[in-house]
């Protein structure tokens, strides 16, 4: 279980309790747009420190720099084991569905091949925050939506569930975000009981205390 999951869990509950001008605004991490002093996990198991930008989207590189004056190298999320910048630790997440543009409107999930997720909490189910940048044709506007994604290991692989965080829908389009969570947590009886009471406007701060205490 991470250290900072308090923090963390604290950040996400001000997120669902928050105006619905979050859905809009772009990811606000420190390194989005500067570098900042971080350290890259590479995939044989050693680290690098130095200085790390990363824009929070599907698909997008991370770029590392050793110093002020080194060369700019980029790595695809599926390079990396991961990143630390500060508190914020990120894993590379692949080949799982969120709520995005399409979902409100077509009931279409969005599907994300590579990107990198932010690490809430681990354990038996792994927590992350993942940004997915798509456009909005009513607004016209490139936007980003914000889901908690939920992933556990199975004899077949990696299970995934996602939520999206303030993205209105209808009464129906809810119970299928509802019906998927459940289905991920059928061998968790009280937390699936809990899923099958859960309102759009309470968030999911009470099923993340849940799953925190499963950890």
């Amino acid at each position: 279980m991470t250290g900072k999951t308090g923090f963390f869990l604290l950040l996400v509950t001000l997120m669902f309790c928050g105006a619905s001008a979050a859905q809009t605004q772009q990811p606000a991490y420190p390194f989005s747009r500067d570098f900042k002093p971080g350290m890259i996990f590479l995939n044989d198991g050693s680290q690098k420190s130095g200085l790390i930008k990363w824009f929070a989207a599907q698909e997008e590189k991370l770029i590392f720099r050793e110093s002020d004056k080194a060369p700019k190298q980029k790595f695809p999320p599926e390079d990396l084991a991961g990143f630390q910048v500060d508190s914020f630790r990120f894993r590379p997440i692949s080949g799982f569905n969120v709520y995005g543009n399409d979902f409100a409107l077509l009931g279409k999930m969005s599907e994300i091949k590579h990107t990198f997720g932010q690490l809430l909490d681990s354990g038996k189910i792994n927590t992350y925050l993942v940004y997915y940048s798509g456009y909005n044709a009513l607004g016209g506007v490139v936007q980003s939506y914000i889901n908690i994604l939920f992933e556990r290991k199975t004899d077949s692989g990696h299970v995934f569930a996602a939520y999206p965080v303030d993205l209105r829908m209808k009464d129906k389009k809810f119970e299928k975000v509802k019906d998927s969570l459940q289905i991920f947590f059928n061998d968790y009886p009280e937390i699936a009981e809990k899923i099958k009471t859960l309102q759009q406007q309470d968030g999911l701060a009470e099923i993340l205390k849940l799953v925190k205490k499963l950890n």
